[in-house]
């Protein structure tokens, strides 16, 4: 199945993404090459929460045992590591059958409907956790 999308938009689709991954990168290596968790990205620039926001700091409270604290720092965080493993176990799949990786929109879909949902519950969540 080709694109319906002009060759141009591919292209500028394509540089686009290539940036703000290298950003992205280039963003989490500073952080780190000083030795702290890097902040959300959506978070700086705005002040306010991304919708993975507090995502590391609840994953590490949940493996401590504090479930309570993990769901109040990021309720969303299990769903979205599950997410985040399945889609890369999909791509991984796709790519060892030499196949172009496609994730199936239901996947799609899952992971607008967790972001969105994670998102509502930073916002309405302590801001002590943002």
């Amino acid at each position: 199945m080709s694109s319906s999308l002009p060759p141009w938009r591919r292209r500028l689709l394509a540089w686009v993404g290539t940036v703000s991954f290298v950003g992205y990168l280039g963003w989490n290596v500073w952080w780190l090459a000083q030795g702290e968790i890097p902040p959300a990205i959506f978070k700086a620039l705005t002040g306010y929460p991304a919708p993975t926001t507090g995502g590391t700091r609840s994953m590490r409270l949940l493996l401590a045992g504090h479930w309570r604290e993990s769901l109040r720092a990021n309720a969303m965080a299990v769903p979205l590591v599950l997410l985040f493993v399945g889609s890369l176990a999909w791509a991984a799949a796709e790519w060892w059958r030499r196949a172009r990786p496609r994730i199936p929109l239901a996947v799609v879909w899952a992971w607008a409907i967790v972001l969105a949902v994670a998102w509502v519950l930073k916002l309405v969540g302590d801001p002590r956790y943002w």
